[in-house]
């Protein structure tokens, strides 16, 4: 294979996502609507932080670039 494109390179998932986070209103949300974006925000960290701790440790990370995980504020 001459261009090893990844998949992910030509349909980045995580573009969606970033730009509906950056569409929500959070006025506009109810309180348990909030909790529950709340609830899946700090679940999703936890996962990144996870992924990004496990390809850390790995030689072969492609095109990852190496960063340190930004740090949840209490």
């Amino acid at each position: 294979m001459a261009n090893e494109t990844l998949e992910t390179d030509i349909h980045d998932l995580s573009l969606g996502v970033i730009h509906a986070l950056a569409l929500v209103n959070a006025r506009a949300l109810s309180y348990v609507q909030l909790r529950r974006l709340y609830a899946a925000l700090v679940h999703a960290t936890d996962n990144v932080e996870t992924e990004i701790a496990r390809r850390s440790g790995s030689e072969k990370l492609g095109e990852t670039v190496r960063i340190k995980s930004p740090v949840k504020k209490k």
